[in-house]
């Protein structure tokens, strides 16, 4: 059993969460204190903004500034750099949005090409474009590939269309606003967004369900769109943090939830201008916080629950132009009743001394011209919802089925010999290469398993009460099993003992944080159960974590058994690189300090049926106290020893190690062979690097055999660059993840771009 650690106990009994910021915030000052100038890459990029968005007054100031980083923020332009690197760009442009576009950018003006250059700044976490005039569908490609963005603004403008699938998979998103729009398409489900905290929609043509969102969200802005059917309870009542809902002008039906009314944190919520019905239980129940309801011009009837009944200080209720008993400016019962037709046509119109006789006859002929007319007009709606729909999925379709486009230049070298891209304006393919993605992005909209805590008795069922037959690995410290849960599912379990000093109580917080580790290129930790000492109950004794089981091999055993399993094309491994390098991006942000010095052998890199790749056996997240002023990094499981991360060179020491991992990677992954020595690698870096400068017929020689025909020569090129970058004998010579993942991206561009124009020649040859 490793020693407990030496704080005192007051620094260990400080929440976890507070420590965590603490570590945060020293680790930013560290870095804020050694400023790095701008790449030239950066400037660029903004100044091609800039020529995009038609030379709007707002980004003046960028023409001519020697450093873009050191203009003093205005309301109308806002640039933040750290590291070289452009990390928030806030523009507000004069071209207010009208319903005639008046104010909308040239017709030469392309929503891709602004995007594609925004792609160029890799490390923007930030993003506002509010009034710029820029117009067209949102391309959610494109968006994918800024994975750092935390917050999105592009309110006020003229973007068409639907809300791109790929937003879902903005994993560090924490606001999107894209109100007053023109869109007018559907919103993806946004529930695995777990950072999600405001959603802003208002004012587009948006519909028709009900935004499915994260239990994060606080804001959630949706009104004047064309949401339609009812309020989901499900998801309402799930939203534990959310203050302001804001559902008004839509076309929202049947009853409200009781229980949105709760919500512990609500303090606004307007639902008015729909056409909700029914009555509100007397026993519904307002939040204490809530000082602002509005349910205005619906179709309520009944009594109003005491906690509505009239304004107070403290709470303002709207009721207006509904069907309620108890208050004033309401309409007559029989609005509010659907099935009172009669009551709101205009009565029969009288005739002279022979409208008595006919009365009979004419009231049965209006009754079957008034059903012969609803008739008409649903089969009419069903009809044009039927053509509407169909459409719809054409476009989809048609979309899902465009092939890249070719690079238009050749990208330049920058002075360290990586590549940038210049005009590449092809879509990157991700999944494992064309004939996957559809299946992939089928798979992709599926959630992984809900988090949950898990019992011991369960675990010991999934097991076989922890069979020798289902043990995988062990040391004295932890064990690993096979296991499968009740519904069928198979798992992965790890027993990982304590260090002798944490309660179930104390290790809450930090489970709360494991619960985070959930995405699409990790191996996704789904559950957890800690078991307290059989002697003290008051301290526990080891943790069982249960993670997703991936079933189809390893990235090495689709490099090398050809007899078992399906060979990887280079555009597969390319992709497959690049989802490794999105995994340990995610890992390196997603706590503060990150989580590094993870086990990225390629035995640990993981492919599932669409060949997606995810890490499996990843570090899990240290815990931070501070001792004398020195922040301290500990696990609580008794596997490692504590790593003092009190210096930002042993946190840097940490993502370079990983750095390296990748690039041995990639090494296999080009010639299709393991490095066994590191003689053996010094060699194989020292010809490729003189293949890289001298001999490009040569650099294609050393690639596997089973991969040539299937590589565009500057893709296998950059990613040979990569790998020896990452692999460099010194630590701060190696690229950061984001410049690794960019490159990755650009070679997969180079790829597509080769393979269309091959797909080409043979078209035209086969013409011919």
């Amino acid at each position: 059993m490793a020693p407990s650690s030496p704080c005192p106990p007051n620094a260990t009994a400080l929440p976890l969460l507070l420590l965590l910021t603490c570590a945060a915030a020293s680790i930013a000052t560290l870095a804020a204190a050694q400023p790095q100038p701008l790449a030239s890459s950066q400037a660029k990029a903004l100044l091609r903004v800039r020529r995009l968005l038609f030379y709007p007054p707002a980004l003046e100031p960028l023409r001519g500034t020697p450093d873009p980083c050191a203009l003093p923020p205005t309301s109308s332009l806002a640039v933040a750099c750290e590291g070289g690197q452009v990390t928030a760009l806030s523009v507000r442009g004069d071209r207010d949005p009208d319903a005639a576009w008046r104010a909308a950018l040239p017709a030469s003006f392309s929503s891709e090409a602004l995007f594609t250059t925004l792609t160029r700044l890799p490390a923007l976490a930030r993003l506002s474009l509010v009034s710029v005039g820029a117009w067209g569908p949102l391309p959610g490609a494109k968006l994918r590939r800024l994975q750092a963005l935390q917050q999105l603004n592009l309110s006020s403008n003229y973007f068409y269309g639907g809300v791109p699938d790929d937003v879902a998979r903005l994993y560090s998103l924490q606001s999107l606003v894209l109100s007053w729009n023109w869109l007018n398409g559907s919103v993806p489900s946004l529930a695995g967004l777990q950072f999600l905290e405001e959603l802003d929609v208002s004012h587009n043509r948006l519909g028709p369900a009900f935004p499915d969102v994260g239990k994060a969200v606080v804001r959630l802005v949706l009104d004047d769109n064309n949401f339609t059917g009812s309020i989901p309870a499900r998801v309402v009542s799930s939203l534990g943090q959310l203050q302001y809902l804001d559902a008004s002008g839509n076309r929202l039906q049947g009853w409200i939830p009781s229980s949105i009314f709760a919500l512990p944190a609500l303090r606004y919520i307007n639902l008015s201008r729909n056409r909700l019905a029914g009555q509100l239980p007397a026993t519904t129940a307002c939040a204490d916080a809530l000082a602002f309801v509005d349910v205005s011009a619906n179709l309520l009837t009944g009594a109003r629950p005491p906690c509505m009944r009239g304004n107070s200080s403290a709470r303002t209720v709207l009721v207006a132009g509904n069907c309620f008993a108890d208050a004033k400016q309401q309409r007559a019962s029989s609005y509010c009743n659907p099935g009172a037709l009669a009551a709101v046509l205009p009565p029969p119109q009288g005739n002279g001394g022979g409208g008595q006789g006919r009365g009979k006859g004419h009231e049965i002929g209006m009754v079957l011209a008034i059903a012969g007319s609803v008739v008409g007009a649903a089969l009419l709606i069903a009809l044009a919802t039927v053509v509407v729909l169909r459409r719809a999925r054409r476009q989809q379709r048609s979309e899902a089925t465009i092939l890249p486009k070719s690079p238009a230049a050749t990208p330049t070298k920058k002075a360290d010999g990586w590549k940038a891209p210049a005009k590449a304006t092809q879509k990157i393919i991700t999944p494992a290469d064309k004939r996957h993605v559809s299946q992939a992005a089928r798979v992709n909209t599926l959630e992984v398993p809900v988090y949950r805590e898990c019992t011991l008795e369960e675990l010991q069922e999934a097991t076989d009460n922890f069979s020798s037959s289902n043990l995988i690995k062990a040391s004295p410290l932890a064990q690993h099993y096979n296991g499968q849960l009740q519904d069928g599912s198979r798992v992965l379990v790890r027993c990982l003992r304590l260090k002798p000093k944490y309660s179930p109580q104390s290790l809450v917080q930090y489970m709360e944080i494991i619960s985070k580790l959930r995405h699409r290129h990790l191996v996704s930790i789904i559950g957890h159960c800690i078991v307290s000492d059989q002697e003290n109950h008051n301290i526990a004794s080891s943790v069982y974590i249960i993670s997703e089981c991936v079933t189809n091999g390893s990235l090495r055993s689709h490099l090398t058994e050809w007899r078992k399993r399906e060979m990887l094309k280079w555009p597969q491994r390319v992709s497959a690189a690049i989802g490794v390098a999105r995994g340990v991006q995610f890992l390196h942000n997603v706590t503060a300090p990150g989580i590094v010095q993870n086990n990225l052998n390629i035995e640990n890199i993981l492919l599932d049926k669409t060949l997606t790749s995810k890490i499996n056996d990843f570090s899990l997240p240290m815990i931070s106290t501070s001792k004398n002023g020195k922040i301290f990094s500990e696990t609580p499981f008794a596997v490692h020893e504590d790593n003092d991360i009190g210096s930002a060179d042993n946190a840097e020491q940490g993502d370079k190690q990983d750095i390296y991992q990748i690039g041995l990677i990639l090494l296999e992954v080009i010639t299709g062979k393991p490095t066994e020595s590191q003689s053996q690698l010094e060699s194989l870096k020292a010809q490729l690097s003189e293949a890289l400068t001298e001999d490009p017929d040569r650099l294609k020689d050393m690639a596997d055999p089973a991969i040539h025909g299937t590589f565009a020569v500057d893709s296998l090129s950059t990613v040979a660059e990569i790998a020896l970058n990452c692999t460099a004998a010194n630590p701060s010579d190696r690229p950061s993840i984001d410049d690794i993942l960019w490159n990755l991206q650009y070679s997969m561009q180079v790829q597509d771009g080769w393979a269309s124009s091959e797909s080409l020649g043979l078209s035209v040859k086969s013409q011919a």
